[in-house]
């Protein structure tokens, strides 16, 4: 709530050309506020996708600003002018964005409607250096950072603002009971150890690794191997094709299904048995390892990031960056019935702690409290 015991309206800025982790959030916001009655969020995007689309079924406030390039300036100022309007319109009591892009290009116009400015961190890691530059000539009053990791490791950067830890709502659906019909869809045996894998087709998420561990369990005759997701850019078609190279290399072509960019994710991991994704670098947060464990998978994965906030041993292994053989080893122990159900059921209870949305978004609210009220002194704050 704002001061006079008012609903806190939250305008969240973001592109919405592509779809992945952030946009999962944005989604869960949209269509879960409701638990949290102090906090109404719209959206203003740039680009009409299908982020733009889940929105919309949400039914919340959606405006689409229009697309903007950083080398067109004409069409920058047409596109900050579309979000004053925006913000004259919806009346928001805070404006929060979601990248360094929509920082530097779309901060300066905020910053003159005098309201706070929010930057929700998503990763860590600073990008295109021009663009981070521009970026952090725009002032912020606070800087959500989605775990310990990112707080951390961006320790440096912002040193205007307050700082604070939020971990994102995630949603985590019922688990459905269709496992021998989604298994058959998927030309998968019944009786198979589906290992699955959902993420963003780029080489630092580990799926390479995946497959040159199952490669190393090729005379088990047990398992099978789902890797979930699709290419939205060019570099991310090679890489997928050199997966399934890599695959028939390995002569388990036939036993690693690749199903492509998906709708029901949820079905399919409630179909599986395992989540494996050995990540060469660091994670931010990973939000598909909660969903996995929320379908009561137990998890294999790097010791990277904010993963050891995530998983512990109740419910998966962490093993060190890069080594197929160490992840080998621990889907191979993770195979055996007994250690995999006392896995599952660690997993289901540690997921409730992520996948509890009405206590995240109280957080997120309580955060963002900290800008929309009075405030004399800066201040580092970290929340759970």
């Amino acid at each position: 709530m704002v001061p006079g015991g008012v609903l806190m309206r939250v305008l969240h800025v973001h592109s919405g050309n592509l779809f992945g982790g952030v946009e999962r959030i944005l989604e869960t916001l949209a269509s879960s506020w409701r638990l949290h009655a102090g906090m109404e969020p719209a959206f203003a995007l740039n680009f009409d996708g299908r982020l733009a689309s889940r929105l919309r079924d949400c039914a919340v406030s959606l405006d689409l600003i229009g697309p903007i390039r950083a080398r067109r300036p004409w069409g920058v100022r047409r596109v900050r002018q579309a979000l004053v309007e925006v913000i004259h319109r919806r009346q928001p009591d805070v404006v929060v964005l979601h990248s360094s892009w929509s920082q530097a290009l779309l901060g300066p116009a905020i910053r003159r409607t005098a309201l706070p400015l929010v930057r929700w961190l998503h990763a860590p890691e600073p990008g295109i250096a021009v663009l981070e530059w521009a970026a952090a000539r725009v002032r912020l009053n606070l800087v959500i950072c989605n775990s310990r990791y990112t707080c951390h490791a961006s320790d440096g950067r912002f040193p205007e603002a307050r700082r604070t830890v939020c971990y994102a709502p995630v949603s985590v659906p019922a688990v459905r009971s269709d496992r021998a019909a989604v298994r058959a869809a998927c030309g998968t045996r019944a009786d198979a150890i589906v290992v699955a894998v959902a993420a963003r087709m780029e080489s630092w998420k580990g799926q390479a690794v995946l497959i040159d561990a199952l490669t190393a369990l090729a005379a088990d005759p047990r398992w099978h191997g789902w890797v979930i997701g699709g290419a939205q850019r060019e570099g991310e078609r090679a890489y997928l094709e050199g997966l399934k190279a890599q695959a028939r290399r390995g002569g388990i072509g036939d036993r690693v299904t690749f199903l492509g960019d998906r709708e029901d994710v949820d079905r399919l991991l409630a179909a599986a048995d395992v989540y494996c994704q050995p990540n060469a670098g660091a994670e931010p947060f990973g939000l598909s390892f909660v969903e996995a464990l929320g379908a009561g998978l137990p998890v294999v994965a790097t010791r990277l990031g904010a993963l050891p906030e995530i998983v512990d041993e109740t419910c998966g292994i962490l093993v060190e960056r890069g080594e197929a053989g160490l992840v080998a080893a621990a889907l191979l122990h993770v195979m055996n019935p007994a250690t995999r159900l006392t896995l599952a059921k660690g997993a289901r209870e540690r997921a409730r702690s992520f996948g509890d949305v009405p206590s995240r978004l109280a957080a997120l609210a309580g955060a963002l409290e900290l800008v929309t009220q009075p405030r004399n002194t800066v201040s580092r704050t970290v929340l759970q």
